[in-house]
């Protein structure tokens, strides 16, 4: 029987519209950093977490209500860094989904915006938005 030699997996296409937002290095866990985006016509802000070394995007808004999720103070995550948490009312979001733990919002979610770590960097690969600045 002759052994096969395996063929390595194609890397993942990346994408051609991936914009850089910012050095991986300027997201520390449980840290947010800000930016501004193009979404669908509308320039809106927007953030990136880091919960459990993973990086994730989404709309800066609560969806209680129309206010940023951190309006009142720099920070996005709970005290117990579990959750992320609007300043302004405490509405709480499972940071991996952007799901609403909180009872006045069951149901509902965060924007999420897709974002890649590659080589040092983050990037917005977000289809539908288009980055107009970063470091607000």
């Amino acid at each position: 029987m002759a052994s096969e030699t395996p063929i390595p997996a194609a890397p993942l296409a990346w994408p051609k519209h991936a914009a850089p937002i910012c050095p991986s290095a300027a997201l520390a866990e449980l840290g947010r950093h800000r930016f501004r985006v193009l979404y669908r016509g509308t320039p809106r802000e927007a953030i990136l977490v880091r919960f459990q070394g993973v990086v994730y995007g989404y709309l800066n808004q609560c969806v209680h209500m129309p206010k940023e999720l951190d309006c009142e103070q720099p920070r996005v995550f709970d005290a117990a860094g579990e959750s992320i948490r609007c300043s302004m009312h405490g509405i709480t979001y499972v940071p991996a989904t952007g799901a609403c733990l909180s009872e006045i919002c069951a149901g509902e979610s965060l924007t999420a915006l897709r974002v890649q770590e590659r080589d040092g960097m983050l990037y917005l690969t977000e289809k539908r938005t288009t980055l107009l600045g970063t470091d607000l």
